[in-house]
């Protein structure tokens, strides 16, 4: 070693010794596979759950209904039991049956309206994953989506079960309502059952619709990003041929609504008063021709490119429900009706009063 290296070698005068840094063992990654998880076992465990809360559930359900029969076994009313039984059953059974129709052919509609090959962009990666697994399962998943929601939907309709009882045996009373000229036993019987109807209906066209949607996206039939259409022109008529039907459904909506008026009690006395009769019911006319005009733009709407057409539908339909349906009625009731009240409800109070005396 030579005199230069010796001079390099030596540590510098003022400067201490540095302790050598503790070592840390460090275990060697496995590049190896890892043990599988046991799917099969988490599936049992949450099958297992699911099975434990139905069971409670129907345990409860099976106590009260077991107990009801015991009851109406009890004073002799064995048969009423069993009527209630069946309006029960069918009521949901149909129903359930008739979301399942309406969900599984419109999601059968929308796998056939896929398109055949569509760049998906990264942020597309749920549909990706979702055109993986309908591969092989997308048949069994749009059943099972179907088959859930109509069971859930479906089976709700049972609790409408004396609704349905008196829909089905209505008597007449052999009186006429002066307004719409319709025998009492129409608002009695009927009307309860058709308003639930309509309204039933319109929410499952809307579960429909957003499922509907939902698997468009997921097929590619419609992006949220990216060059291009973000809708595809079977979808937009696929899509516009629901809101056409719901607009007719809430068509019926409105038209059953002028006969809820009998039970309004915005007057003096319940039933219909000057301002439902002056106010509310025009407004409810002028609410059935825009909602059939606005089916009828939804359906028009296929053949043009576009959402103009629907957006104005909904944009004037919102407008007449919003200021002719509830803004001017109020201010028809505070400048109208509220100056002078009795004397403006002087017809339909005396309405009442004959009414009242019929009804002894």
């Amino acid at each position: 070693m030579t005199k230069g290296s010796r001079q390099s070698c030596h540590r510098p005068e003022g400067r201490e010794r540095v302790a050598p840094s503790r070592l840390w063992i460090v275990r060697p990654v496995s590049t190896g596979p890892r043990p599988p998880r046991s799917r099969r076992g988490r599936t049992l465990a949450i099958v297992a759950a699911v099975l434990l809360v139905v069971l409670f559930i129907s345990f409860r359900g099976i106590a009260v209904f077991y107990t009801d029969y015991l009851w109406f076994r009890s004073v002799n009313f064995s048969g009423t039991w069993r009527a209630l039984l069946s309006a029960k059953v069918g009521l949901a059974a149909v129903f359930t049956l008739v979301f399942f129709v309406l969900m599984i052919t419109s999601l059968s509609i929308a796998d056939r309206l896929a398109p055949k090959a569509r760049e998906l962009k990264p942020v597309d990666d749920l549909a990706a994953r979702y055109q993986v697994a309908a591969v092989r399962y997308g048949g069994r998943i749009r059943l099972l989506v179907s088959a859930f929601l109509a069971f859930v939907i479906g089976t709700s309709v049972s609790s409408e079960w004396k609704q349905w009882v008196l829909f089905t045996h209505r008597v007449d009373f052999g009186r006429n309502d002066p307004q719409f000229g319709k025998d009492i036993g129409f608002f009695v019987f009927q009307l309860p059952f058709i308003n639930f109807f309509f309204n039933w209906l319109f929410v499952a066209l809307l579960v429909v619709l957003v499922c509907t949607i939902a698997l468009h996206y997921l097929n590619g039939g419609i992006r949220v990003q990216g060059d291009g259409a973000r809708v595809t022109p079977h979808v937009k008529a696929h899509v516009s041929v629901i809101l056409g039907v719901m607009a007719l459904v809430k068509t019926g909506q409105y038209w059953f609504s002028r006969f809820n008026l009998n039970f309004s009690g915005r007057g003096v006395v319940a039933g219909a008063s000057k301002t439902d009769i002056a106010a509310q019911l025009p407004a409810l006319n002028l609410l059935v021709v825009i909602s059939v005009v606005a089916a009828g733009l939804f359906v028009w709407n296929i053949r043009r490119r576009g959402w103009v057409l629907p957006v104005i539908a909904v944009g004037l339909w919102a407008f007449v429900a919003v200021v002719v349906g509830t803004i001017f009625p109020a201010i028809y009731q505070s400048i109208r009706v509220n100056p002078n009240e009795l004397q403006s409800e002087k017809p339909y109070i005396e309405r009442n009063i004959k009414a009242t005396r019929d009804a002894f």
